[in-house]
């Protein structure tokens, strides 16, 4: 069915004028008499009864100008919902993150985003930087929040989102639990639990790189897949570990937090938004964009602060 017959169908209905609805589509007279007929003679009936004085609807026509009007509405609704899938504001958008991330960056940028993008459905999930990797080249993640670098990952863009502090988890029997803060070089001699190299390089590396510079190779005696399993370890008293700071806000028995510096400076690791460049899902666009105006607020000290979480027992 030709749309614009139909505009010109109901605009006669409406109008109960050919010269009135001939006014209001901006054409001459005769050719909207020509288009009414044919479209009844493809129809098979009636819908308008035609005097010298008026024009009235019939019974089908009644009939037909309400699925007109419905017609041309959902026409209008599909062409809107295009135009706006087109540009990522209607569809559905795949984010993952490394969990610590949860705990601050990601519900910021989940309001600013909601806030101009009400209609994207979002798919979440928390995965580390090795799971997050292998999501993005399957194709089944549009955009992750990952600790980079990231390696053998060629065909992924990695952009800089923002930077996070480290912080120090300790037993609350250590002799440094009740300081303040506590620089990194005097840990030198001390037992670490550390995160699995393999499910986070990058942040292991940050890890490494930040002892190093400090004088000393740190003695992992235990590594973890999962931040909160490495708390666990320390709250056993396995050892003491680097951790996001966000991580403060896990409030687990037997477990202190003391900020950490290097050189009289935080020990920082960054965050980074990867993607493939390939995707052509417009609401991919919209929120890279929408990180990237949040980016000097997400730097800025305390933005991302989380609230407390208490895990009760250490074995959580």
């Amino acid at each position: 069915m030709d749309l614009r017959r139909l505009r010109q169908f109901v605009a006669v209905a409406e109008e109960r004028s050919f010269r009135r609805a001939a006014e209001r589509l901006n054409v001459s007279q005769p050719p909207l008499s020509v288009a009414v007929q044919r479209l009844e003679a493809d129809m098979g009936v009636t819908l308008l009864d035609r005097t010298r004085h008026h024009v009235r609807l019939t019974v089908a026509g009644e009939a037909f100008l309400r699925e007109a009007r419905r017609t041309l509405a959902h026409a209008h609704l599909a062409v809107e919902v295009a135009q706006r899938a087109a540009v990522g504001k209607l569809g559905t958008l795949r984010l993952s993150f490394v969990p610590s991330a949860a705990l601050g960056v990601v519900p910021r940028l989940l309001r600013a985003f909601h806030a101009d993008y009400p209609d994207v459905k979002l798919m979440l999930s928390g995965d580390t930087t090795s799971q997050q990797m292998a999501a993005l080249l399957g194709e089944t993640t549009d955009v992750g929040i990952v600790v980079p670098p990231l390696h053998d990952a060629k065909d992924l863009r990695v952009e800089s989102l923002c930077e996070q502090e480290l912080t120090l988890a300790v037993p609350r029997t250590h002799p440094v639990s009740s300081q303040q803060r506590v620089q990194l070089r005097d840990l030198g001699g001390e037992a670490f639990v550390g995160f699995s190299f393999k499910e986070g390089p990058g942040f292991e590396s940050v890890v490494v790189a930040a002892c190093q510079d400090s004088g000393f190779i740190p003695n992992f005696v235990q590594v973890a897949p999962q931040m909160q399993t490495v708390l666990a370890l320390v709250a056993g008293g396995m050892g003491i570990a680097l951790v996001p700071q966000a991580m403060q806000s896990v409030v687990m028995e037997n477990v202190a937090y003391v900020q950490v510096f290097r050189r009289n400076a935080p020990v920082k690791y960054s965050l980074g938004l990867a993607f493939r460049p390939s995707n052509d899902n417009p609401a991919l666009g919209a929120f890279v964009a929408m990180a990237h105006r949040l980016r000097r607020e997400l730097n800025r000290p305390g933005a991302a602060a989380p609230r407390r979480i208490r895990v009760q027992g250490a074995r959580q």
